[in-house]
């Protein structure tokens, strides 16, 4: 389930429409929230939502900034992530494979790391025993 609704992505893309695929964007921007959270630990309800407003708020936040730049980006699977440079007219694609990542496309929004990071949620310091 999606940290944040139809609705509320809506409201946010207002005045422009969100588009046709906006549930399938709000859940698998929500998938990639929990990537970047898998670590955080924060206080839940019998249904594992977030007791704290504050956090349920956050989690919203960066799943509807993530879904911008999932539509923004146009690249819902992370398969343009090494791509360094396009072009459309004549189809030229250059790939980066390096590991220093220069080129890449960042996976996630900074703005929903930034609305994660807010609320403490990142980064996530090492528990130890």
């Amino acid at each position: 389930m999606a940290y944040a609704t139809e609705a509320e992505f809506a409201a946010f893309l207002d005045p422009d429409s969100p588009p046709a695929h906006a549930r399938r964007l709000l859940d698998t921007a929500s998938d990639q929230v929990d990537e970047l959270i898998r670590f955080a630990v924060y206080e839940v309800d019998a249904e594992g939502d977030p007791v704290s407003p504050k956090v349920a708020d956050a989690l919203t936040k960066a799943t509807i900034y993530q879904a911008q730049y999932l539509m923004t980006t146009g690249d819902e699977t992370g398969a343009n992530a090494n791509v360094s440079s396009m072009s459309q007219g004549g189809l030229s694609i250059a790939r980066s494979f390096g590991s220093g990542g220069s080129g890449r496309t960042p996976r996630y929004s900074e703005n929903a790391i930034g609305a994660l990071r807010a609320q403490g949620l990142l980064p996530v310091p090492p528990r130890t025993r």
